[in-house]
C-alpha cells in the first residue's frame, strides 16, 4: 500500500496540469439532425473520430437478441466504395487506429489518426453510415464465427460458463439478463432481412452523436462534416430514453457444481451494484477500487498475506447505466484454503459496512480515482466515450468539473453507508465451482 502511496503522488505530479484546467465540449446540429460534438486539444498532433450509437443490445427486439454485436462485425466489412478491411488499412498506414465495441446500452466506433488526416475519418465514418455492405454471405459468414466462437468458450472453458451463470442471475428481469450475442441457438437462424430492416434503426441519425476530441481548426472541420454527413437522410427522431436505476432483486442466491476433473477450485461472487446513472454509483466505484485494483490490491492483502492462503483473484466489473455487477473469482487448489477465503472475504465486507476506512487509505484511493480520470481524458478514445456516455444519460455536454468535485468529496462515511447497502449478503449471487 506504501507502493500505491508512491505511484499516486509520482503521477498526480504528472497531471497536474490537466487538473488544472477544464475540458472544453460544445456542440452543434446539422439540418439533418445528426448532433456533433467538440472536444479540442490544441496540445496534441491526433484527432479522433467517434460515432456515437445511443443504443445498444439493449433496445433489440426479444425475437432477434445479438443482431447489435453481429453489426460490431459488419462494420468492417465493406460499403459501396470501399472493400472489406479497407477502412482499417487506410487509417493503419497513416499511423491511426481504428476500433469499435457494441454493448447494451451504446454502441461506439472510432478512428484516432494524425490531426492533419481528420478529413479521411469523417469520410470514412460518413461511408459507413450511409452503404454498409449487408450481403448475405458477409452476414452469414459473421453469424457462423460468433456461434463457433461461442460454442467453443461454452465447451471449454467452465470460467465463462459460471460467469454467464452469474451474470444472468445478478441481473435477472433486466435489460442485461441476456448476453450481447443473444441466444446462442438462435444466432445463425436470425433473419438476413430481419438484420438489413434493423440496421436502418441502428443507423438513424437522430440517434448518433458525432464526437471529435484533439487538434483541429474549427472552419476546416466543419466544412468537412457538411461536406460528408449532410447528405445524409435525417433520422426519425425517436421518444427520449428515459433511464433509471434497476431496482435488483434483494435476495441471496447460492449455487454449487460438481465438475469431475477440474483442476482449480473456484467461487464466483457476484454483487449487485448502483447504476451508472445513480448517485451511489462513483461510492461504490471506490469500494471496487479498494477491494480489487491491483495497485491497490486490499484483497490480495487479506488472503494471500495476511492468512497466506495462496489463492488467485480476478474481477471485473460491467460498467452498465441502469445496473451493475462487480465479479469477484476466488480460486486455488487446496478447498480447505477456498473456504477459509469465503469466511475472510464475508468478514472483510461486514468490517466495510461497520468501520470507517483509515484516512490514508481514503487518500490512497481517491488519488488512484483521480489519476485514472484524468487519464482518460488525454486518450481521446476515453473522452469521446465519457462524453458520449453523460450526454446520453444526462443530457449535459460539460461534465468534467462536476465528475471531478465529487470524487474529491468522496468521505470515508459515504463508503460505509454505501458497503452497508451494497455488500450485504442478501445483494449476492454465489456460485461454488468444486472437483467432484
Amino acid at each position: 500500500m506504501i507502493k500505491a502511496w508512491i505511484f499516486c503522488w509520482c503521477l498526480v505530479i504528472l497531471l497536474v496540469p490537466i487538473s488544472a484546467q477544464t475540458v472544453t465540449v460544445n456542440s452543434f446540429e446539422l439540418p439533418n439532425g445528426l448532433k456533433v460534438i467538440l472536444s479540442p486539444s490544441n496540445d496534441m498532433q491526433a484527432a479522433a473520430v467517434c460515432v456515437y450509437h445511443m443504443q445498444g443490445a439493449r433496445n433489440e427486439p426479444a425475437d432477434s437478441r445479438g443482431i447489435s454485436y453481429l453489426y460490431q462485425y459488419l462494420m468492417f466489412d465493406g460499403n459501396e466504395n470501399l472493400e472489406p478491411y479497407d477502412h482499417v488499412l487506410f487509417v493503419n498506414k497513416m499511423g491511426g487506429i481504428v476500433s469499435g465495441r457494441v454493448n447494451y446500452d451504446n454502441a461506439v466506433f472510432y478512428e484516432t489518426l494524425p490531426a492533419q488526416e481528420i478529413n479521411v475519418a469523417l469520410w470514412l465514418e460518413s461511408e459507413r453510415l450511409k452503404s454498409l455492405r449487408l450481403q448475405d454471405a458477409n452476414i452469414d459468414y459473421h453469424k457462423n464465427q460468433i456461434f463457433n466462437r461461442i460454442n467453443r468458450l461454452w465447451e471449454s472453458s467452465q470460467n465463462f460458463k459460471a460467469q454467464t451463470w452469474v451474470s444472468s442471475k445478478v441481473f435477472e428481469g433486466s435489460a442485461y439478463e441476456y448476453p450481447l450475442y443473444g441466444d446462442l441457438n438462435r444466432i445463425r437462424f436470425l433473419s438476413n432481412d430481419r438484420i438489413r430492416e434493423n440496421y436502418q434503426k441502428f443507423q438513424n441519425l437522430a440517434n448518433i452523436l458525432l464526437i471529435i476530441a484533439g487538434k483541429f481548426d474549427i472552419n476546416e472541420l466543419r466544412a468537412g462534416i457538411n461536406k460528408f454527413f449532410q447528405n445524409i437522410p435525417p433520422g426519425r427522431k425517436p421518444a427520449n430514453p428515459v433511464f433509471s436505476a434497476h431496482n435488483q432483486r434483494k435476495s441471496f442466491l447460492l449455487k454449487n457444481w460438481m465438475i469431475a476433473g477440474l483442476k482449480r477450485n473456484f467461487v464466483v461472487y457476484g454483487i449487485k451494484a448502483p447504476a451508472k446513472i445513480g448517485y451511489n454509483f462513483m461510492y461504490f466505484d471506490f469500494l471496487r477500487y479498494y477491494l480489487t485494483d491491483p495497485r491497490f490490491a486490499r484483497l490480495d492483502h487479506i488472503l494471500n498475506i495476511v492468512n497466506e492462503l495462496d489463492v488467485e483473484i480476478e474481477s471485473s466489473f460491467t460498467d452498465y447505466m441502469e445496473a451493475n455487477c462487480l465479479t469477484i473469482q476466488i480460486s486455488t487448489s487446496k478447498r480447505i484454503n477456498l473456504e477459509k477465503a469465503k469466511y475472510v472475504l464475508e468478514k472483510e465486507f461486514q468490517a466495510l459496512g461497520s468501520n470507517p476506512i483509515s484516512n490514508s487509505d481514503m487518500k490512497a484511493v481517491r488519488s488512484l480515482m483521480e489519476i485514472d480520470f484524468l487519464k482518460s481524458m488525454i486518450s481521446l478514445e476515453e473522452r469521446c466515450l465519457r462524453i458520449g456516455e453523460f450526454f446520453q444519460m444526462f443530457g449535459e455536454l460539460n461534465f468534467f468539473d462536476v465528475q471531478l468535485k465529487r470524487l474529491r468529496k468522496i468521505t470515508s462515511f459515504d463508503i460505509m453507508e454505501s458497503a452497508k447497502k451494497y455488500l450485504l449478503k442478501e445483494n449476492q449471487v454465489v456460485l461454488n465451482v468444486y472437483n467432484k
